[in-house]
């Protein structure tokens, strides 16, 4: 018997922490399937996050977020990569905690910036210098991980660890856990 055994594995945490890589390289050693609820969101509604964000606002989005968390914890024993602000509302979390393990993924602020940059996606971080990202990336940060702190689990994402290098250590600890 595992800690995972019945329950979907969540990761959490800040955009750009690479849950979503994360996510897949431990749904493969669990043979279990594996979810993005951006990825979802953007099927549900028929259009990017970013359209979402420019046309309906951020307050639409989370909707949507919370209603793809709803029926993603209805499933069982998935690996799920959620966006960065899907622990703001607390319904997201009751159910999450509720359904499963909950894994934060975190970076330092550095790391972040240099992943933020490399993608031009995240309607969040529009911005016209680095400074200002940088900026904003705290601020977010600063309302956040308190939030993400809540985890059941928490790992560093680092430029010189590979994904698949870092879902091995998780997988790993989690075994360790018995």
């Amino acid at each position: 018997m595992y800690p995972w055994d019945g329950k979907n594995i969540y990761l959490v945490g800040f955009m750009a922490t690479g849950k979503s890589k994360v996510g897949k390289e431990i749904a493969y050693f669990l043979g279990r399937p594996f979810f993005d609820t951006d990825d979802l969101v953007e099927e549900l509604a028929g259009k990017r996050i970013s359209e979402i964000f420019a046309h309906e606002g951020e307050n639409a989005f989370r909707d949507l977020e919370s209603k793809v968390v709803k029926q993603i914890s209805q499933s069982r024993e998935c690996v799920v990569a959620l966006g960065g602000g899907a622990v703001l509302r607390q319904e997201n979390w009751t159910l999450l905690a509720s359904t499963g393990i909950i894994i934060c993924l975190y970076a330092d602020e550095q790391t972040l910036l240099e992943r933020i940059i490399s993608k031009d996606h995240r309607p969040l971080m529009r911005s016209e210098s680095k400074q200002d990202l940088l900026s904003k990336i705290r601020a977010l940060l600063d309302e956040r991980q308190p939030l993400y702190d809540r985890a059941d689990y928490c790992f560093k994402s680092r430029q010189d660890v590979s994904a698949q290098t870092l879902a091995k250590q998780i997988f790993y600890h989690l075994q360790e856990e018995l």
